[in-house]
């Protein structure tokens, strides 16, 4: 593909789409919105007129355009599949929020189709974007043996952030559909190409708000003796991200998704502006992220190195995925998840 901006046709305006719109306007180079669906045609309509863009209330009208290149899926997980599936078979390429499906053979089936077509299926892990992130990755065959993994990702969600949240039953998975692809993601990405042999998760539900598990733990095993864990919460008062690497050698650490060290000496700090209040949601910018994802899926589309997960990678992830879930189900749904809470 040429080096002119990709054409992307946005499908879904809900709240986390115009992060995304922001960051295909500030790459310019690499990104143009001609098109935004949305089934709330007046939506779609308020926000294709400050883009130039055409409006539809149908995926399939938007499809039809031959200058769309690409779609940027940004709608309820329920739909990725059905969405990236049409979008492939009508010959675009398909940037999906995570998760990229609901299961790890919908995924696969994502990623035959567009390997059979020569399309870029690429998924939304936004936050292995930034320079902490891609200096743990560079950095990772200087620093010994790997032994363990530990990521914490918790805030306080008081109730559903969108509707949808609300009408997931618990056997589709909450926070472990939603938020354990952040931290699952950042495990695969260091662990490589080995899948975990073993996998045990507990879970919890401690809010009412909704039916699914707001609060998990979950530990891996992989080859090499190597072990991950993790630990998901929508109940923390303050923000926690924290991912630690134990080598053999010392330990790599990335506090609050930006600062990272090396047995305790910084060797990566953001720009100024960035960590406002980083233990408040909203107190660290993320715009750099969605603008570096932007930057990644053009390079990715254009047949250049690059570091979205696409493919096959992506399948990886759901299909682990699939697999603390039914974890998580059978340790924990007896007496964590399903009864009423008082």
């Amino acid at each position: 593909m040429s080096e002119s901006p990709i054409n992307f046709a946005v499908i879904g305006c809900g709240r986390i789409s115009a992060s995304h719109i922001d960051a295909m306007k500030a790459q310019a180079g690499d990104a143009r919105v001609v098109a935004v669906v949305d089934r709330d045609l007046a939506l779609a309509t308020g926000v294709a007129d400050g883009l130039g863009a055409q409006a539809f209330a149908s995926l399939e009208e938007a499809l039809a355009l031959p200058d769309v290149d690409a779609v940027l899926i940004a709608t309820p997980n329920h739909v990725h599949f059905t969405q990236a599936m049409a979008a492939l078979r009508a010959g675009k390429h398909v940037l999906v929020e995570k998760p990229a499906a609901e299961t790890g053979a919908q995924a696969r089936s994502l990623a035959q189709e567009a390997a059979a077509r020569g399309l870029v299926l690429a998924v939304g892990h936004t936050f292995r974007h930034n320079e902490a992130v891609r200096q743990v990755e560079a950095r990772l065959p200087t620093l010994g043996r790997l032994l363990s993994v530990e990521v914490s990702l918790c805030v306080r969600w008081d109730g559903p952030q969108a509707p949808w949240w609300a009408e997931r039953k618990a056997e589709d998975g909450l926070i472990l559909s939603l938020f354990a692809p952040h931290a699952l993601d950042f495990v695969q990405l260091v662990m490589g190409d080995d899948d975990p042999v073993r996998v045990h998760a507990e879970a919890a539900r401690l809010q009412s708000g909704w039916q699914g598990e707001d609060e998990a733990m979950i530990l891996l095993a992989y080859p090499g003796r190597r072990m991950a864990s993790v630990h998901i919460s929508y109940n923390q008062p303050t923000v926690q991200d924290r991912k630690t690497l134990y080598f053999d050698t010392g330990v790599l650490e990335i506090e609050h998704g930006e600062i990272l060290r090396w047995n305790d000496e910084v060797i990566v700090s953001p720009p100024a502006g960035v960590l406002i209040d980083p233990r408040r949601l909203g107190g660290r910018t993320l715009e750099h992220y969605f603008r570096d994802q932007i930057a990644e899926f053009a390079r990715a589309v254009r047949g250049q190195t690059h570091r979205m997960p696409t493919g096959h990678d992506a399948a990886r992830l759901i299909t682990l995925i699939d697999r603390v879930r039914a974890s998580a189900r059978a340790n924990s749904a007896a007496d964590a998840i399903d009864p009423p809470l008082d």
